[in-house]
């Protein structure tokens, strides 16, 4: 397999998907031509995105109950680094209110 194989291979998928610039489409094009082997692995090149996953319902379930508790942890997380801030902000204002102090 030359470098070129490696090459149509690793742009297979965007050749698929018509994502691939025209300069590579071409490219592509012309190596299946000519190559049969290449020819022969994007006719069997099944994307992912075809590939069906069945999932159980329970396992399901599980994903929404766990992006759940993520949004919980993301919205503590803002309230804690927010409060952080408050207190640090206030505490520099007073130091320097001391500060400024006229007697």
């Amino acid at each position: 397999m030359s470098w070129k194989c490696d090459v149509v291979t690793d742009f297979a998928p965007l050749y698929h998907d018509g994502v691939a610039s025209a300069a590579s489409k071409k490219l592509i094009r012309k190596h299946l031509k000519e190559c049969a082997e290449c020819a022969a692995y994007y006719k069997k090149y099944t994307p992912a995105e075809n590939v069906k996953i069945e999932m159980p319902v329970s396992e399901a379930e599980d994903f929404v109950q766990l992006a759940r508790r993520m949004r919980k942890r993301r919205l503590l997380l803002w309230a804690g680094f927010l409060s952080y801030v408050s207190v640090t902000i206030a505490t520099l204002a007073l130091f320097w209110a001391e500060k400024n102090k006229k007697i």
